[in-house]
């Protein structure tokens, strides 16, 4: 398909197009403002704040293969606000406003206003989308560089082949902000800009290379040099293949990590989800099944693909994961929408007595697809806003409340020479804001059983998680904190170690 091809097909971006992206732009960005968290979040929020103060992966400062370039971006807001969290949760609301826009663009490119328009809206009120633009995390520019180099990939998918090296170009250096995205989009790349021409091929394979040299390099000589930054990156890679791949532990991966998946992009779509269904029924429709042979659809599954594929077969650890394919996800679950809409128009045309002249059968198909995503909408606000299901507004007000409380709470209570605190989750936050207590964390993932000798003048032991509890029969004593929350602490007299059993969630404070 040449460029006049693809021009031809009337989804060209219009003067109104830079207005409707730009409204949807600030609109996602002002609604996030009044929920932005004030306290470190996770486990990498903490890594990423250690590696603005000095990069090493070697070090875990952050994990690797380290994220370079968003590192320096949160290096470069902080000299602004002099805050990392408060850097970092500003990054994510500004790149969570702008993938909604850029998916309003990659969808009205690909497949009409109607469907960029909802599928943006969609992703703006996504549950898991719009609390995780509240943290300090990279998730929302995740979703961000997975559309725009999308985007990118598919003006010369269409027969742009002047898209060909930024497509490449861009990929690279998006990889240096998140290094997944490289082999999530390659394939995307590789199809895009297949037989576009040896010379343009070449200079693609050129920059492709430039640009992932230019975040592989300084990522090393920061971590020590080559040799030790390929031994870390290795060490976590033969982590996650040995602990959570299919590879590692067999079909047992398989299950959870399906599962995971699942629940993760349930929190993904919100009430989207009720697309699924849709789609499937205008698969199993023989009017409509033909509809759904399209190119454009081809290229949204060849994006999904990879990234399905490695979470189901080797590892996903957190939500925003699928934010690597969840605006091909919504374009799909749209796209169906329209077609169900196009056929329920056309059976509406088909009954009436008098002839329906098409246009009024295409309008009213974009009245349903309308009517639909508004409610969705709505649904999603509502589960954000008012309801509390994990990731809505509540329970993100709820966790940094109970953070900040327990750090104040043990700050003020408990001296940091007789304190030993246990943490799994949440022991980077626990060690970061405490710095001056004794911690003790390990991975439930390697030890199912821990145990470790109590030091020396310890006079309380404090459970920081609240799904760790005391077994039977420990001298348990609480402290009241916000949001009607308790600090447990123990009573180590006469012990001497403490030890958790993973599958029951208790602590053991024992003799030997």
């Amino acid at each position: 398909m040449t460029a006049d091809d693809f021009r031809r097909r009337g989804n060209r971006w219009e003067g109104r197009d830079w207005l409707i992206a730009a409204a949807l732009f600030l609109a996602a960005f002002l609604i996030r403002i009044p929920f932005r968290t004030t306290l470190l979040y996770a486990w990498d929020s903490v890594l990423y704040t250690r590696a603005i103060e000095h990069f090493d992966v070697t070090a875990h400062q952050p994990q690797p293969p380290g994220h370079i370039f968003y590192v320096g971006l949160v290096w470069l807001v902080n000299r602004l606000f002099g805050d990392p969290n408060a850097a970092m949760v500003w990054i994510s609301i500004f790149f969570a406003a702008a993938a909604v826009a850029a998916l309003y663009w990659l969808g009205r490119i690909i497949l009409g206003r109607d469907t960029g328009l909802a599928a943006a809206l969609l992703l703006a009120t996504s549950l898991s989308f719009w609390s995780l633009s509240e943290v300090a995390l990279p998730y929302t520019l995740l979703g961000f560089l997975s559309t725009i180099v999308a985007g990118m990939i598919y003006l010369a998918w269409e027969g742009r082949g002047s898209w060909v090296l930024p497509a490449s170009l861009a990929l690279a250096l998006a990889s240096g902000f998140r290094q997944d995205l490289l082999p999530f989009l390659l394939p995307l790349l590789a199809l895009g800009i297949w037989n576009k021409g040896r010379w343009r091929l070449a200079g693609a394979a050129g920059l492709l290379m430039l640009g992932i040299a230019a975040w592989y390099i300084p990522s090393a000589l920061l971590s020590g040099g080559f040799g030790p930054y390929r031994e870390a990156s290795s060490l976590q890679s033969d982590y996650l293949m040995t602990y959570f791949s299919v590879f590692g532990i067999g079909v047992a991966a398989l299950a959870t990590n399906t599962f995971t998946l699942l629940r993760f992009l349930l929190y993904g779509l919100s009430a989207a989800l009720a697309l699924v269904p849709v789609f499937l029924l205008m698969v199993l429709l023989p009017r409509t099944r033909g509809r759904l042979w399209d190119r454009r659809l081809l290229f949204l599954a060849v994006w999904m693909a990879p990234s399905l594929l490695f979470y189901i077969f080797i590892h996903i650890g957190e939500f925003g994961y699928v934010f690597s394919f969840l605006p091909a996800a919504l374009l799909l679950g749209v796209r169906g929408l329209q077609i169900f809409a196009g056929w329920l128009a056309e059976r509406k045309a088909g009954k009436s007595d008098a002839a329906v002249p098409a246009a009024n059968a295409t309008r009213l198909a974009q009245w349903i697809v309308l009517g639909l995503a508004m409610a969705m909408v709505a649904v999603n606000m509502f589960l954000f806003l008012i309801l509390s299901p994990p990731l809505s507004a509540n329970r993100l007000a709820a966790r940094d409340g109970i953070l900040r409380s327990k750090i104040d709470t043990i700050k003020v209570r408990f001296k940091p020479d007789s304190t030993f605190i246990i943490s799994v989750f949440d022991y980077q936050q626990a060690s970061y804001y405490l710095p001056g207590y004794r911690h003790w964390c390990f991975d439930p993932s390697v030890e199912q059983d821990p145990s470790i000798e109590l030091p020396r003048g310890v006079d309380q032991v404090i459970i920081f998680e609240e799904y760790l509890s005391p077994a039977d029969g420990q001298r348990a004593r609480t402290v009241p904190l916000s949001h009607d929350q308790k600090l447990i602490y123990l009573d180590p007299a006469g012990k001497r170690s403490v030890r958790v059993d993973w599958d029951t969630r208790k602590v053991f404070l024992e003799d030997e």
